[in-house]
């Protein structure tokens, strides 16, 4: 009797402690719920608080821009003529804004690049006694500030911060874009990012496409867009090889550090490149090559007989790294082209010499 007793108690007993540990469990379950609810609160309120401020920072960039509008940019007269129309092509590049020189400065710049608008101007107005130009493509070559992160040496050689060069020269864009609408009915603007434009060293993981130069476009790009220019088409460059297409005519914009060791290689080199990529690599048709970064004015053949590869030089002078590491040196100019859209060929082209 005793035993059967035993047995009967030890069997309530294990019933007991069975039904606790589910109430444990119960209970446990309860307030882990409790807890993830209150997490997902949290999280949600910190969430909103997040997407709040950052509408309160693009409403307050927004409104500081329209509190300060631009004047109004006065189009030029209509030309109604449209036999033989052509299309202007500006290659503007390497501007390394805030780079020190013994004769290039942050004001030696805006003086050069000033003064290349003054001369596509002239040359517009010739070209335009014979047939209409109506329209301008501004393609943006990179390399149009200075930067920091590409030589030991560089944070000596500069007039300015990486703060002040992203004012300065989204300045100077929206001062060129400006009067490019003076001149021309419409204006397209092709931007391209170059390696000085750089953030951190080679090592640091940071998207390349996160660049200094695509910032400073973006910001050049907000302000007219802020000043309600419908006459403007500005794109964007997420990708480090941009499309150019004016009518039929269609050609890369690269920077030019895209082929070769540490951005450097030779013109045969990218002959052979360019003539691949026409082959099909690239997967897209073109017919010419716009590079800068090299900091010279030429022009290469691709196989084909019709198309090249086009050089643009730079605003800056007396580099003395160029000189002495590459023996490079090059009388500050840039690149002005005449694009026939129908036949989707270039018609005329012009160095622009900037050193006076």
């Amino acid at each position: 009797m005793l035993r059967r007793f035993l047995v009967i108690a030890r069997v309530n007993a294990n019933k007991v402690a069975g039904f606790g540990e589910e109430l444990n469990e119960e209970i446990l379950s309860n307030e882990l719920r409790i807890a993830l609810e209150r997490t997902q609160r949290q999280l949600a309120q910190a969430r909103q608080k997040t997407n709040r401020l950052a509408e309160i920072v693009i409403d307050s960039a927004r409104d500081a821009v329209l509190a300060h509008p631009l004047d109004r940019v006065i189009p030029p007269v209509k030309d109604a003529r449209r036999k033989g129309e052509e299309v202007a092509f500006w290659h503007l590049t390497d501007w390394q804004g805030a780079k020190v020189t013994p004769s290039y400065s942050t004001p030696v710049m805006f003086e050069r690049v000033h003064l290349f608008v003054d001369k596509a101007s002239r040359i517009t107005e010739i070209a335009r006694a014979d047939h209409p130009v109506k329209e301008c493509v501004i393609a943006l070559g990179g390399d149009m500030i200075e930067g920091l992160f590409n030589f030991p040496t560089q944070p000596y050689e500069i007039d300015a911060t990486l703060f002040e060069q992203f004012v300065n020269v989204s300045n100077l864009l929206v001062e060129v874009v400006r009067r490019a609408l003076t001149i021309y009915e419409k204006v397209t603007v092709v931007p391209e990012w170059g390696n000085h434009g750089r953030i951190g060293s080679k090592r640091d993981a940071v998207v390349k496409s996160d660049n200094a130069d695509r910032m400073t476009y973006e910001l050049a790009r907000q302000v007219l867009l802020a000043s309600g220019e419908k006459r403007l088409t500005w794109q964007d460059c997420p990708e480090d090889i941009q499309r150019i297409e004016i009518g039929n005519y269609r050609a890369l914009l690269m920077h030019g550090d895209e082929v070769g060791r540490a951005g450097f290689a030779s013109p045969s080199a990218w002959q052979a490149a360019g003539n691949r990529w026409k082959a099909g690599a690239y997967g897209w048709e073109f017919q010419d090559i716009y590079l800068g970064h090299y900091h010279r004015h030429a022009q290469e053949p691709l196989s084909d007989g019709l198309s090249a590869i086009y050089w643009t030089g730079s605003t800056e002078s007396e580099n003395r790294y160029a000189r002495d590491s590459m023996a490079a040196s090059g009388v500050p100019s840039q690149r002005f082209h005449f694009i026939d859209p129908a036949a989707g060929r270039v018609t005329a082209q012009y160095q622009v010499w900037l050193d006076s």
